[in-house]
């Protein structure tokens, strides 16, 4: 009997030593799990209300709780990607669908800057997003914008023929001008609407420059060019005196108020022939050098690095993008990217023949993806 009460008081004891236990235990702190925290960018410059003066404006950005890689065109890893930046458009969020609009609306960097140039007098939207590596959004998306108001820069626009100078003797064939402008932004924005201090240029050969108010400056008859560039080729200008004629202009056409116009004469000479001997041979005629050259894009950059052509050369050139993103070759005279000499046609995914004229001018010159501007770029030689 002793025994049987015995084992009762032990197995009572445990109850409530087990019953006190699990009370300690409720009433102790709980374990908790910590929430990962979400990717974020923010926008720092510029800021609303902010009115930077028109050509450059660099966004800068700052990013958390995640992993900038440059891995672009590679596979999506959750926490790693890069940055596309945006201007005057909506950042894309489709999920799935590579987050990229129009070539020159956009651009894909590691940087948590970004500089854009030739940014026109009015109102801007610019925006940010955080890509995976496949260029598609987060989910979900990460995206920051901010809306500026651009203001002209302070002054008249003006201008001047740097080259050739007046009165200078050149060779017939090619004649190349090149200007400097002032408070003035070319933009290639033709038949846009107007605004402050922004446009293009026009070019004309043996033609005054339309200066009527309101009406395009485009002359009835004559040679003349319209085009986003300080820059200009006349080609096969004969032997002669010769007048050459700026002139900037507003997005449609019509002179800027009031005119702002440059001018300048040239004496072309004809090419000399060499007096015969009866030892001399004739100097044999050249024709312009014609030259193929196969660019590939693939995983986000381009085959070539260094493209060297002829001064004056006829070029095709066979682009092959095996990229599911948009790619283009575009050329420029430095890496500002401010003066276009060529833009190709954006493709996706296929391939496509540019055909263009390299500059008479043997210099260096530099070619990029207008839509990944900073990452996929090169070194054009002509020589």
């Amino acid at each position: 009997m002793r025994k049987i009460i015995r084992k009762f008081y032990y197995l009572l004891s445990l109850v409530f030593l087990l019953t006190t236990l699990a009370a300690l235990s409720a009433c102790g702190p709980k374990a908790t799990t910590t929430a990962t925290a979400a990717p974020a960018i923010v926008i720092t410059s510029p800021t609303g209300g902010v009115t930077p003066q028109i050509g450059d404006v660099t966004v800068s950005v700052t990013v958390s709780n995640f992993n900038i890689v440059d891995k672009m065109g590679q596979a999506k890893v959750a926490g790693q990607g890069h940055i596309h930046y945006f201007v005057d458009v909506d950042a894309p969020t489709t999920p799935g669908q590579p987050a990229v609009t129009a070539a020159g609306t956009y651009a894909t960097t590691t940087a948590t800057s970004y500089t854009w140039h030739n940014i026109g007098g009015g109102p801007h939207k610019f925006s940010v997003e955080l890509v995976n590596n496949d260029h598609t959004p987060l989910s979900p998306p990460r995206v920051a914008t901010v809306s500026v108001n651009v203001i002209p820069e302070i002054g008249p626009s003006s201008l001047a023929i740097l080259s050739p100078r007046d009165g200078a003797s050149v060779p017939s064939g090619n004649v190349t001008v090149d200007i400097q402008v002032s408070n003035f932004n070319i933009v290639d924005k033709q038949g846009q609407a107007n605004a402050s201090h922004e446009g293009h240029v026009h070019y004309y050969l043996d033609v005054e420059a339309p200066t009527t108010p309101g009406q395009p400056a485009i002359p009835a008859s004559g040679i003349w060019a319209h085009v986003a560039a300080s820059t200009y080729t006349f080609t096969n200008v004969a032997a002669g005196t010769h007048t050459i004629s700026v002139e900037l202009v507003n997005n449609d056409h019509t002179p800027l108020e009031p005119p702002v116009v440059a001018r300048i004469t040239i004496n072309v000479q004809s090419a000399s022939t060499p007096t015969p001997t009866t030892t001399a041979s004739p100097t044999p005629t050249t024709t312009p050098t014609g030259v193929t050259i196969d660019l590939v894009a693939q995983n986000m950059a381009f085959n070539k690095s260094t493209i060297t052509v002829p001064a004056g050369a006829s070029v095709t050139m066979n682009f092959d993008n095996k990229d599911s993103v948009p790619h283009n070759f575009a050329l420029y005279t430095n890496s500002s990217a401010a003066t276009m000499i060529f833009r190709g046609q954006t493709i996706t995914n296929d391939t496509i023949v540019y055909t263009f004229t390299a500059l008479s001018t043997p210099g260096t010159y530099f070619f990029r993806c207008d839509v990944h501007p900073t990452t996929m770029t090169g070194t054009f030689v002509v020589e």
